[in-house]
């Protein structure tokens, strides 16, 4: 039988980004409340090279900007997109020919370029960092290339935005007469611009707990450190955090003293080199002034920021964490959401009765909801359990409010439940290394943990099983029955370790003999 729900019909949206060094394209897919990202697509059309400090924008770049205009014109087509938004930034809203431009602009895409201003620039990259992370209180910067904004979000609202006159094009070009290899005394020179430009901007009068940056810059940075430490997400940066004293000594290291082999080492493109030593020292002052002990980095920015305001306008906008919507969107993707009902909420039982109120934290939690869902998720719609689908979800997919710690943690627990043979390894898996002493203790707790809520479900039928704990014994009793029944019948007791400091000793319970007659 055929039939149509015009709830459930696909639409896309297509948003491209004319940055003063790139010009992106993103199209975006809309199905029912699921969204996912179709394409990107950049050039490197450097609309601001040459502009500083005339403020002109010159023909050589206008040409080169209408022809990746014209290209992305054509991909649009292509894929069938039914909304575009185009939005330009610095460069063309700081240019005296502004007028000019936009027209060719416009004439090249057939359709409409909007300019925004600092602070719209700003509330946009605000926006697309807050449907990526749940940090109600950060300073979140985006480095340009032409100018920097900065927004101090309080109680998930942003407090202040400021434009400044940081971005990676217009330092080198006004600083720097060779652009890649500036001298001690133009590094110098610059250095003082920033900081007094930061310091005076009135927007680090207190210590923030946290700092998120977003754009090329902060992107090039975060990919930087993951080659160095052979980081298993490269070149994914989303959710990637780096000491703040790193962030000076890859300054150091790569700043002024970038060569052209450093750059292929780093995978760092021609388009983004010569200008990356004065970015990264915008983003090293800023880790220095804010007092955040890490900064964490987004690839949510101003397109996400552009898309979440037309999704918001279509869709109701599920409360609560993002970690949890992006659970509850992928449930619809690839199954139903009843499906991982018991296995998740059994396993946030066992939390409450075993662990301390004090350990059962926020994190802890959410890391129960991704074993619970993924777990019995038949990713790819392939037959569930699929370990090798699932582990190029965790490290690849597109997945907001899911930390990249959170993500190898459930990825290594999901792999150890699995492999349940008792054979002895060879080698221990190479991404363990990536782990911290507390990760490594909750893998220790976790995945045994995993293993018994699915022993609970599969001695229940797949519903949740009533349980009791009164250390070191947890009771495990059919779901409609209490403790206090006397007529239960016990069928098995054995001893578990998981990771408690103590064995955890399992009884296993099943329904009254006078029940099982009838």
């Amino acid at each position: 039988m055929l039939w149509h729900n015009q709830a459930m019909s696909l639409q896309k949206i297509a948003l491209i980004d004319i940055g003063s060094n790139s010009m992106r394209l993103e199209i975006v897919a809309i199905r029912g409340g699921d969204f996912w990202t179709v394409a990107r697509y950049k050039s490197s059309a450097r609309i601001a090279s040459g502009m500083y400090p005339s403020l002109l924008i010159t023909p050589e770049a206008i040409e080169r900007a209408c022809q990746a205009l014209g290209e992305f014109r054509r991909r649009i087509g292509l894929h069938q997109a039914e909304e575009v938004r185009c939005v330009a930034t610095s460069a063309v809203r700081d240019a005296k020919n502004r007028d000019e431009v936009l027209q060719r602009l416009s004439a090249s895409l057939s359709g409409e370029v909007e300019v925004l201003s600092g602070e719209q620039e700003g509330r946009y990259s605000c926006l697309g960092v807050q449907n990526g992370f749940d940090q109600p209180d950060a300073l979140v910067f985006d480095i340009g290339g032409g100018s920097a904004e900065l927004i101090d979000l309080r109680d998930n609202r942003p407090r202040k935005i400021l434009t400044l006159p940081l971005g990676a094009v217009r330092l080198s070009e006004m600083f720097f007469e060779n652009r890649g290899r500036p001298t001690p005394a133009e590094w110098k020179k610059m250095e003082r611009f920033i900081t007094t430009t930061l310091e005076e901007s009135g927007l680090f009068d207190r210590p923030f707990p946290a700092l998120i940056g977003v754009g090329g810059t902060a992107r090039q940075l975060a990919r930087i450190s993951q080659k160095i430490r052979s980081y298993p997400f490269f070149p994914d940066i989303h959710h990637y955090e780096i000491p703040a004293r790193e962030v000076a000594r890859i300054t150091k290291r790569t700043g002024r003293r970038l060569t052209p082999e450093q750059a292929r080492t780093f995978n760092i493109g021609a388009d983004r080199a010569d200008i990356l030593p004065a970015g990264l020292a915008v983003i090293s002052t800023i880790t220095s002034l804010s007092g955040a002990p890490i900064l964490t980095f987004s690839h949510y920015g101003l397109r996400q920021g552009l898309f979440m305001e037309f999704y918001h306008k279509a869709n109701a906008i599920e409360e609560g964490p993002v970690g949890r919507a992006t659970l509850r969107r992928l449930t619809r993707r690839y199954g139903r959401i009843r499906d991982s009902k018991p296995l998740r909420e059994t396993l946030h039982e066992l939390l409450k009765l075993l662990l301390p109120a004090s350990l059962q934290s926020g994190r802890l939690l959410l890391l129960c909801d991704m074993m619970g869902t993924l777990a019995l998720l038949p990713v790819f719609h392939n037959p569930s359990p699929n370990t090798r689908e699932l582990w190029d979800l965790l490290l690849h997919g597109d997945l907001p409010g899911l930390s990249q710690r959170d993500r190898l943690l459930c990825g290594l627990i999901l792999c150890q439940t699995e492999d349940r043979t008792g054979r002895a390894k060879k080698k221990a898996h190479p991404y363990l290394r990536h782990l911290t002493k507390e990760d490594l203790r909750l893998l220790g707790l976790l995945s045994p943990l995993l293993g018994l809520a699915r022993d609970i479900l599969l001695s229940s039928g797949g519903e949740e099983a009533a349980l009791s704990y009164r250390a070191p014994v947890l009771r495990v009793m059919p779901h409609d029955l209490e403790e206090s029944d006397e007529s239960l019948s016990l069928l098995s007791t054995e001893s578990r370790e998981i990771g408690l400091g103590h064995p955890l000793s399992v009884q296993w319970f099943s329904e009254p003999k006078s029940r099982l007659k009838d």
